[in-house]
């Protein structure tokens, strides 16, 4: 892939990394190999072909997994030795300052140097579900004070006139993200929207975005003031495998396009040689189809602009249908009709994670919202989650009760009510 970048965009500005070195098999992997993994993915391979890198950190490059205890955490167990690693490899790119912010919890914040634009890369494992430290008696409202540093960085961005990127690797109205958190976030977002050129993330591994309005009670295209873009993923076992290409206006720094490239994982030279081809344009596929017509090379894909093709899919099913096979880049799609549409066009219009329309309820759930059915996961299952909870989903067919018991009898019965290091 880094070759094809090479050859099809030679003269690209800068890439974004939007996380998740580390391999899927999430509980085989230790300290050594994550070690391994994040140096051999930034020094011995983007180092050599990408001039200049903006990464993130994913919830699959620590180990065990999703393991990111916040610093008030009482604990032994520390992911100090994930920051210290990114900040090493990292430092080329960023410089020792922002690199050492890497070092205290995984976040930086620096200029580019092209242009009057300012990178912000934020630890979203701090407000991510699967991260059980977060699950304190009183939990955190600002886990190791993130957000405050958030603030800061954009109040001193907007006072200097500079534009921003917010990069982080899980969606924050994702449905794998805490509400509180969420909410903090977004109201952060709309303080700054003015500030904010774009938002990039990953995680998903799904061609999509998310949209950030003032009033999610009532979205409409005034309303929408930022966006979130979801790049899709290398990893073939979620579609093709793929990259994107943002064309960006070099002053306002907002997107102008974005192309999708794709390796066919049905083509016959996939395993000795992946033949790396454009997929589509965002302008070209779905700015004709407006209302007026949004073509022009120097028109940017506003939140507006997102809001209406939202809209479009509502109105046209077809073109619903065909966003929905681009999800998984064309491998192996499937209709998605009556509640599964609803329920994806709210997500595109969640930024805001109670917004997203997956349902929460308390307790121990192994059956998760499917929010698509190209290859029968969810995004969770996809981005670090255990095997186990599709074992455990279909021995016990989400009977919570027979669970309990079974983890009663194994490890007593006092079991469910202990605590460890005031986590509950």
């Amino acid at each position: 892939m880094y070759t094809a970048i090479d050859k099809l965009v030679p003269n690209n500005a800068f890439t974004i990394f939007t996380g998740d070195v580390v391999e899927g098999a999430v509980w085989l992997v230790n300290q050594t190999e994550v070690t391994h993994d994040l140096n051999d993915a930034y020094n011995s391979r983007m180092k050599s072909d990408f001039k200049l890198v903006y990464p993130v950190v994913g919830n699959h490059d620590a180990a065990p997994v999703n393991s990111f205890p916040p610093a008030a955490v009482n604990t032994t167990i520390s992911s100090q030795w994930v920051y210290n690693t990114l900040s090493s490899d990292w430092a080329t790119w960023l410089g020792a300052t922002a690199a050492s912010t890497v070092d205290q919890y995984g976040a930086y914040s620096v200029m580019y140097p092209g242009g009057n634009l300012r990178v912000i890369s934020f630890n979203t494992n701090f407000y991510y579900k699967e991260n059980f430290w977060l699950y304190e008696q009183i939990m955190e409202s600002d886990p190791d004070g993130q957000l405050a540093w958030l603030v800061s960085e954009l109040s001193a961005a907007e006072t200097a006139g500079e534009r921003v990127w917010l990069m982080g690797h899980m969606p924050m109205g994702s449905g794998d993200a805490f509400h509180d958190g969420s909410n903090y976030f977004n109201q952060i977002v709309k303080r700054y929207s003015n500030t904010i050129a774009a938002q990039f993330y990953g995680h998903t591994h799904k061609d999509e975005f998310e949209i950030t309005y003032s009033d999610y009670t009532h979205q409409t295209a005034a309303n929408a003031v930022s966006m979130s873009y979801i790049a899709p993923a290398l990893t073939p076992t979620s579609g093709n495998p793929t990259f994107r290409v943002y064309s960006v206006d070099p002053v306002t720094f907002g997107i102008l396009d974005y192309t999708v490239y794709i390796a066919n994982i049905s083509a016959p030279s996939y395993q000795t040689g992946p033949v790396w081809q454009e997929y589509y344009s965002a302008k070209q596929t779905y700015g004709s189809l407006l209302t007026p017509p949004v073509t022009a090379a120097s028109a940017e894909l506003t939140p507006a602009f997102w809001h209406n093709v939202t809209t479009l899919f509502q109105n046209n099913d077809a073109v619903f249908q065909a966003y929905n096979a681009r999800k998984s880049r064309g491998y192996n799609p499937s209709t998605c009709t009556g509640t599964c549409k609803t329920n994806e066009i709210c997500q595109l219009r969640a930024a805001e994670a109670q917004y997203n329309c997956v349902t929460v309820t308390p307790g121990i759930n192994f059956k998760k919202q499917k929010r698509d059915s190209y290859v029968g996961s969810t995004n969770e299952q996809l981005c670090g989650g255990s095997v186990a909870v599709k074992v455990l989903s279909e021995s016990f067919d989400g009977d919570v009760k027979m669970f309990i018991q079974v983890l009663q009898q194994q490890l007593g019965s006092s079991f469910m009510g202990e605590s460890v290091n005031a986590t509950a």
